[in-house]
């Protein structure tokens, strides 16, 4: 049985391969999809280097049980949006179950004229965040929407409607299939439904449109990001996107998954690329690991420094790995040696007993297996 966590160079965003069920027939589902870059440079490589071993013998293709956007950040969806364009102009070898994923619009549940209007009065100057980007994204939300409908791909299948948290415990576990089974702790009604009704209020406030910009990029994306908490063969992984800590841990207790307040897994896939924005020292005491995945690469400043003084501390002399799918770190707008900055928090926060792996400067991806191990 194979159940491995594959970290693909994103660059400063997240794209994930999750390999589970027999090492002879494996099964795939691929999260997140990074900018635009990353398809072409690693994630269309790496699915084909898998499609040469593990093709369909009837069709030739590589089968992959879904696929999931967490949210609509670029560095998340666009280079699933790219894959997909590709598969819509050139018919591409891959078969393709469904698609997991809240667009914008569905996940706030706006009047379409409403949001254009309101996204479109944003300028940058207006604004304390890149609010073109925000534009960007709820329209490659749109489109990747759009072409899955004309591809046939299934579309958030096991949910009516969007992915989010079931209300019921007992509706809270989904078989995948090949001893694979996934608890959706996030986003949960309540939290779309409070974003939904701050959203009206801000478009309608035509006095401050910087607020508006604020809100999507700080809520609306990251906000109603999927958490899943996904388990096969005994062993559990923790997949966040860039969603929040305290939203994360009421996930976790509303799917009655804490003991007295507290989870440890086997991994867990930092939020937010290692960001101080979505974790807090107590958070990192209540949620802990075996194996710390983080996706970036300097840029925006992630990871921060501080996560590892936390997780110094939260994890004291107990074992455990961290694994960082770049170790060059730069932050190009503030030209920071993030690098720089990341070893000297490892150095000064030091752990008996921990680990650190970087991704190999000339591998696609690096990989963590709880299992018997991916070798291809």
């Amino acid at each position: 049985m194979i159940f491995t966590l594959e970290a693909l160079q994103a660059e400063k965003g997240d794209s994930l391969i999750l390999h589970f069920g027999k090492p002879t027939a494996p099964r795939f589902i691929v999260i997140d999809g990074g900018p635009a870059v990353v398809y072409g440079n690693t994630l269309k490589p790496r699915l084909e280097q898998i499609r040469g071993k593990f093709k369909n013998k009837k069709d030739g293709k590589l089968d992959i049980d879904m696929v999931m956007v967490s949210h609509i950040d670029d560095d998340h969806i666009n280079g699933i949006l790219r894959w997909f364009e590709e598969l819509q102009d050139k018919g591409l070898p891959f078969n393709i179950g469904t698609l997991w994923f809240n667009s914008f619009d569905e996940a706030i549940g706006n009047l379409d004229k409403e949001l254009k209007s309101a996204l479109a009065a944003l300028t940058v100057k207006s604004a304390p965040v890149d609010s073109k980007a925000i534009v960007a994204s709820v329209g490659q939300g749109r489109s990747l929407r759009s072409t899955t409908d004309l591809l046939g791909i299934g579309f958030n299948e096991g949910f009516i409607g969007l992915v989010m948290a079931p209300e019921k415990i007992q509706d809270a576990v989904l078989d995948i299939g090949a001893g694979l089974k996934f608890h959706v702790l996030c986003p949960s009604r309540k939290r779309l439904e409070d974003l939904g009704t701050e959203w009206e209020a801000k478009i309608k406030d035509s006095k401050n449109k910087a607020m508006v910009a604020a809100f999507s990029d700080k809520s609306i994306a990251n906000l109603s990001s999927i958490v899943v908490l996904a388990e096969c063969g005994g062993k559990r992984m923790l997949l966040t996107g860039d969603a929040r800590g305290d939203d994360i841990l009421f996930g976790l207790d509303h799917g009655g998954l804490l003991k007295s307040g507290k989870i440890h897994v086997d991994l867990f896939k930092f939020p937010h690329h290692g960001s101080n924005r979505n974790m807090t020292l107590e958070f990192l005491r209540q949620v802990t690991a075996d194996h710390y995945v983080i996706s970036a690469n300097g840029e925006n400043d992630n990871p921060d420094p501080e996560i590892f003084g936390w997780l110094a501390m939260a994890r004291g002399k107990d074992p455990y790995t961290i694994y960082i799918t770049n170790e060059k770190l730069r932050e190009p707008k503030k030209k920071r040696n993030v690098e720089k900055i990341v070893k000297q928090a490892l150095a000064d926060n030091p752990s008996p007993k921990r680990k650190v792996v970087f991704r190999n400067d000339t591998a696609l991806s690096l990989k963590v297996d709880l299992l018997d191990a991916v070798k291809f």
